[in-house]
């Protein structure tokens, strides 16, 4: 992916997937311009079709943007914010847990895009209406307000969905009812968004709308059954038990080799590596499927800290944390491993994403 840079430390990233929907809206669009302004060339409303396919991603990354900065005010950071072919994501590292903070985070990118309607709709009245600029202008004042529109149908994973999720979750019903209910409606609605890419007219115009009803359709079909699952596996948070799942881990010096440690992982029959610095403190935990992919012939002369993680602050949680607070650690700092610690910061065990996700998959 490019990156275009950062607002608030959070990076503005592109998929090269939006080639292709650049392509598709200059296919569709250049007729229009051309149709709508007088005497224009084919490679000039051609050009300036793509330049509208420009304007009009912009226009996305401010609707996203309006997400990303609520979002941080309200104290949930974001990870990141992508564009891609069928639009945009701004990648909340956390689920807000007050419907208030879900209402206004997701309000806030159709609000941008009708502000950015709103002003381009006024750059159209002020210009003559069969100018280039003119309908350039007109374009992008449809074209927010058919994103606002369409990202305010209520179903997940659209702004509308989220919408409705914070209202069902205000209403007195919790989070996961919310989501089920948002979901579904999403699903609906990529019914009906691929019925109406399969009733197309035969130009090239009416072909190449479908195709993008199609991509809609399916990207808001996945999306809300991702939603659904997720929501399933939340459901069964309270029935994980994280003390369960920690794993007996072994503390060696920095400098031994990968073959001596892990000599002495199957001497004490141990679960995990953590390496201690100069103070005899935790300063590194051991990368399991790194470790796993050192050649033997290559394990004596490779340090075991070459295939370890330094412990950020992220990576040493509580030993009593539950389940839900360790699923947001999780969001916030992936890692393989986890250093669990007592309250007086010995470590109590090493937790290992991969069996959180098992026990969260197979609790009942």
């Amino acid at each position: 992916m490019l990156q275009l840079g950062r607002v608030r430390g959070v990076p503005i990233l592109v998929s090269p997937s939006w080639l292709l929907i650049g392509v598709l809206l200059t296919v569709i669009y250049g007729p229009i311009v051309r149709a709508a302004v007088p005497g224009v060339s084919d490679s000039t409303s051609y050009l300036a079709s793509f330049g509208f396919s420009v304007l009009f991603a912009l226009c996305i990354l401010a609707h996203e943007l309006g997400h990303t900065l609520v979002s941080i005010a309200l104290g949930h950071p974001v990870r990141r914010v992508v564009l891609f072919m069928l639009g945009g994501v701004s990648e909340i590292e956390t689920e807000p847990d007050r419907p208030r903070d879900e209402l206004l985070i997701a309000a806030a990118g159709p609000l941008v895009s009708v502000l950015l309607a709103a002003g381009a709709w006024g750059g159209y009245l002020a210009m003559p209406s069969s100018s280039l600029i003119g309908v350039l202008f007109a374009l992008l004042a449809w074209s927010n307000i058919i994103l606002a529109a369409f990202n305010l149908l209520p179903g997940l994973p659209l702004d509308g969905g989220r919408l409705l999720r914070a209202a069902v979750w205000g209403f007195g019903a919790s989070a996961l009812t919310g989501t089920r209910v948002a979901a579904w409606g999403g699903r609906g609605f990529a019914v009906l968004v691929a019925i109406s890419g399969l009733i197309v007219d035969r130009s090239s115009v009416g072909i190449a709308a479908g195709i993008l009803s199609l991509a809609l359709a399916a990207y808001l079909w996945i999306g809300a059954s991702q939603s659904l699952k997720v929501a399933a596996l939340l459901a069964r948070l309270p029935e994980v038990d994280i003390a369960d799942l920690l794993r007996p881990g072994l503390l060696l010096p920095a400098d031994l080799s990968v073959a001596e440690a892990l000599r002495r992982v199957w001497e004490g029959n141990a679960r995990g590596l953590v390496l201690l610095d100069a103070t005899d403190q935790p300063s590194a935990i051991v990368d399991e499927t790194l470790i796993g992919a050192v050649p033997p012939e290559r394990r004596p002369w490779t340090q075991v800290v070459d295939v370890a993680r330094p412990l950020e602050p992220g990576l040493m949680v509580p030993a009593d944390i539950d389940a839900k607070a360790l699923l947001n650690r999780m969001q916030a700092l992936p890692a393989r491993e986890y250093l669990a610690v007592r309250p007086d910061g010995s470590p109590a065990g090493i937790i290992a994403t991969a069996d959180f996700a098992r026990r969260l998959k197979g609790a009942t």
